[in-house]
């Protein structure tokens, strides 16, 4: 259990230094997008089964919010538009 907190809170700290070191807009939008689902949905399944296992639950919990805040991040940069500018990545056309 505490190898899977580990791996949640390891991957939720690679969003933030992808995010914080600029690496992500120099990779093509769909990429970027991929890796910023892939890191908070598997992140978010690993907290609520934590969760549901309630194994310390406190943490657990904070990940799965920040694991939230992850996939709205991402539906937000990349798939809304914005001001009169269309998405980075288009769902419908």
């Amino acid at each position: 259990m505490k190898r899977l907190l580990g791996i949640c809170i390891s991957m939720q700290m690679t969003f933030v230094l992808l995010f914080f070191t600029g690496i992500t807009p120099k990779l093509n939008s769909y990429v970027g997008a991929t890796i910023y689902l892939i890191i908070g949905l598997a992140s978010l399944v690993i907290s609520l089964y934590l969760a549901g296992k309630k194994f310390l639950l406190g943490i657990s919990f904070i990940a799965f919010i920040f694991s939230l805040l992850i996939i709205c991040f991402t539906i937000f940069i990349y798939f809304l538009p914005e001001a009169g500018m269309p998405p980075e990545i288009p769902l419908f056309e």
